[in-house]
C-alpha cells in the first residue's frame, strides 16, 4: 500500500448459516449479508453493518478495506443487490484486491453543459451509457464526463474524443459514438425525400 492514500475500512462479521431465512434474520438486526471472492481464495461469506456500508455507498467508495474479526483485506464493490422499492441493499459481492493494481470496470457516463443543437431543436441521443475503462483500483472516478457544449445538430463524440484520468484507458472501440444530436425526424424526412418531377399534362 502506498502512503499516498488511505481506505476507509468496515468491520464485519462470518456468517455460517446461509439462505434466505438467515439472510432475513441478518437484515433485521441491521445487517448486509456479503461474500468476498477472488485472488484465488475461497469464498467469505460474511455480514456487515448496514449503515457503515451506506455512508461508503453515498459517499462513492468503491474500493475499501473489510476488517473481518481482525484479517484486513482490501477490496471492491462488485454487485449490489436492492429490494424492490431501491431502499434497501439486500446483498453485497465483494472481490479482493491490491488497491494498487489495476482493474477493468464499468463507468458511468455524465454529459456536461448544454448542447446549442438541442437548443435549436434537435434531438440528443446517447449511444454509450457506460465506458469500459483500465485503471488503478485506488483511481476508479465515479464517472468520465463528457462536454457537449459543442454540439450542433448532425455532430458527435466518439470514444477517441474522450478524456480519461490520466494513467488509465478505455477499452471501447475509438470509433463508437458516445452521443449525437440528430435533427428532428420531419427535418429528417423533408431532407431526404426525393424529389418528384410533375408530369407534363397533355393538351
Amino acid at each position: 500500500m502506498s502512503d499516498e492514500f488511505v481506505l476507509p475500512r468496515i468491520s464485519a462479521t462470518k456468517r455460517d448459516q446461509l439462505g434466505s431465512i438467515a439472510s432475513r434474520r441478518i437484515r433485521r438486526a441491521g445487517q448486509v449479508p456479503a461474500v468476498v471472492y477472488g485472488h484465488e481464495q475461497e469464498p467469505a461469506h460474511i455480514c456487515v453493518d448496514n449503515r457503515a456500508l451506506d455512508n461508503l455507498i453515498k459517499n462513492r467508495e468503491r474500493v475499501f478495506e473489510i476488517d473481518v474479526e481482525g484479517q484486513v483485506e482490501e477490496t471492491m464493490l462488485r454487485d449490489l443487490q436492492w429490494d424492490t422499492f431501491g431502499t434497501q441493499i439486500l446483498h453485497v459481492d465483494l472481490v479482493r484486491i491490491n488497491a494498487s493494481e489495476r482493474v477493468t470496470v464499468e463507468v458511468q457516463v455524465k454529459l456536461r453543459g448544454t448542447s446549442p443543437g438541442v437548443v435549436s431543436g434537435g434531438i440528443m441521443e446517447l449511444g454509450l451509457h457506460s465506458l469500459e475503462l483500465d485503471c488503478l483500483a485506488h483511481n476508479i472516478p465515479d464517472n468520465i464526463s463528457v462536454r457537449i457544449n459543442g454540439l450542433e445538430i448532425g455532430d458527435a463524440i466518439y470514444v477517441r474524443d474522450l478524456e480519461v484520468p490520466r494513467g488509465s484507458k478505455l477499452h471501447n472501440a475509438e470509433d463508437q459514438i458516445v452521443v449525437h444530436v440528430v435533427a428532428p425526424k420531419g427535418e429528417e424526412e423533408e431532407e431526404q425525400a426525393p424529389e418528384v418531377e410533375t408530369p407534363e399534362v397533355a393538351e
